[in-house]
């Protein structure tokens, strides 16, 4: 029975385009439902391509996508974090080209039971990878404290009414556990006053990215893999990263400008003597948008914003 997975790619062909010319292996750190991958080997028919996702069901879906590709291609179910212990039983190999989207596949807003969405009744869960994962978005709620809910809101959805919505989301757990999306989506909402709310941004939409954010460590996920990109990539090798909110791309335009010039001198010296060498240049001197027809055509590329990094020289 083929899975049922609805996911639409974005930037798919601005991602192709910047794939280094005679690409021969590939690395797709999120495979959601295959699209980027299938797109690339479709341009590179002879390459090889080792794809992760941490959920299960988009390395099923992905399977079915590229099942005509089953020869040359490896996929896994595994996060950024795990990529050391799986490479390091493959005897290490580089590749030419590694992608990531990060963030939320269409699939994963459209089931409700996932918990994703602040559209549909659910679950409060959010987890990516709910086979492996224990901590749900409800046990955060419904457990944490006072001012590590704050932090979560604050530093993970630089929500500037965290205080009063954690204040909520306290008086409502003391007299019951909060249990769906809808609960605190409408728990939100009382929280901050209309004629302070964003204009076509759902009130819930920050609070939810907080909370995502933390049940999945995505944030130091993505620092693993910006720390393991430079060791798996081929002199010449590109990696392109798509993200969909400011803390993703803020720590990935950094990284992005470390590896450009990672000189840590003082600026007063006359040259560097910290011996730090660049690792190559940055390909998009701006993030790379959707177009208005891919966003019209899919309202979630909107917020998609693509960095590329062409590495010049390998780290050992």
């Amino acid at each position: 029975m083929k899975t049922q997975f609805e996911h639409v790619s974005v930037l798919l062909e601005e991602v192709v385009d910047f794939a280094p010319e005679a690409t021969q292996a590939i690395l797709d750190c999120t495979l959601g439902g295959g699209g980027h991958s299938k797109r690339l080997l479709e341009k590179f028919p002879e390459a090889t391509l080792f794809g992760i996702d941490r959920d299960g069901f988009a390395v099923k879906a992905s399977t079915e996508c590229l099942q005509r590709y089953t020869a040359q291609t490896r996929l896994n179910q595994a996060n950024f974090s795990d990529l050391p212990s799986i490479f390091s039983k493959l005897g290490e190999p580089l590749f030419d080209y590694i992608v990531a989207d990060i963030g939320l596949s269409s699939e994963q807003l459209a089931r409700p039971e996932r918990g994703f969405s602040f559209m549909q009744e659910g679950p409060l869960d959010m987890r990516m990878d709910p086979d492996h994962q224990q901590i749900t978005a409800a046990n955060l709620l419904n457990n944490a404290g006072e001012q590590e809910l704050i932090s979560i809101l604050r530093n993970y959805g630089e929500e500037r009414f965290a205080r009063k919505i954690v204040g909520k989301i306290l008086a409502s757990r003391h007299i019951k556990p909060l249990e769906s999306t809808t609960e605190l989506t409408e728990l939100i909402s009382s929280s901050i006053p209309r004629k302070l709310q964003k204009k076509g941004l759902n009130p819930a939409t920050l609070t939810f990215q907080a909370l995502r954010i933390a049940v999945n460590n995505e944030l130091q996920e993505l620092e693993d893999l910006l720390k393991q990109a430079p060791l798996r990539i081929k002199s010449g090798g590109r990696l392109a990263v798509i993200s969909f909110h400011s803390l993703e791309d803020r720590i990935v335009k950094q990284q992005f400008r470390k590896w450009k010039n990672p000189c840590v001198c003082p600026t007063d010296l006359p040259y560097c003597i910290c011996g730090k060498k660049s690792l190559g240049r940055v390909l998009t001197r701006r993030p790379v948008n959707a177009s208005k027809k891919e966003v019209a055509d899919n309202p979630r590329s909107r917020s998609a914003h693509l960095r590329v990094f062409a590495f010049e020289k390998t780290v050992s």
